[in-house]
């Protein structure tokens, strides 16, 4: 117990004498603001950690921060999206289907589970739009057989609150 509190004041500690360090490098006082923004939100989760390892919300504060990484990622990629015509624009499509397979076999590594086949399917919404229509998943992992429907049904569900596609269109096939 005192070496968690021990570890704990350590890592604050160290926390304040970075944050002196980086606020006395700073060039100029205009980036003071938002550098002491940042830091008081890392100071924030430092001060925090010893409640989320009791709650165990450490994990769960993760796995939201992953999540709300993708979809940030995705939102970027999708305002920043250009209307280019013909192969222009299948080369497009081609590096945007690959960006996001690569995004979800992340995803997976970071759930514990081994990508075997991600295939991504995209077309263009009504406005012109990018959009993500069929997402197909194959992935192995090491888990009992009645486990298996329902992180299947899981991960369905976090892949198309990121991508914004329709649970019927998304294929999750989890092997051992």
């Amino acid at each position: 117990m005192f070496d968690g509190i021990y570890g704990w004041l350590r890592d604050v500690a160290v926390f304040f004498i970075l944050m002196t360090a980086v606020l006395n490098i700073l060039p100029e006082a205009k980036y003071r603001k938002y550098v002491q923004f940042f830091l008081g939100l890392v100071m924030v989760v430092v001060l925090c950690r010893p409640i989320l390892a009791l709650g165990n919300l450490e994990s769960e504060l993760e796995d939201m921060l992953g999540r709300l990484t993708l979809e940030e990622e995705i939102q970027g990629m999708e305002e920043s999206q250009i209307q280019i015509d013909g192969m222009q624009q299948e080369v497009l499509y081609g590096a945007y289907e690959g960006e996001i397979e690569n995004q979800i076999g992340v995803f997976l590594e970071g759930k514990g589970m081994e990508p075997v086949e991600v295939d991504v399917s995209i077309g263009d919404g009504s406005d012109g739009e990018i959009l993500v229509e069929r997402i197909e998943v194959t992935a192995g992992m090491e888990m009992e057989e009645e486990e298996t429907g329902k992180r299947e049904r899981e991960l369905k569900k976090e892949l198309s609150e990121v991508y914004q596609v329709s649970e019927a269109h998304i294929i999750v096939k989890l092997q051992e």
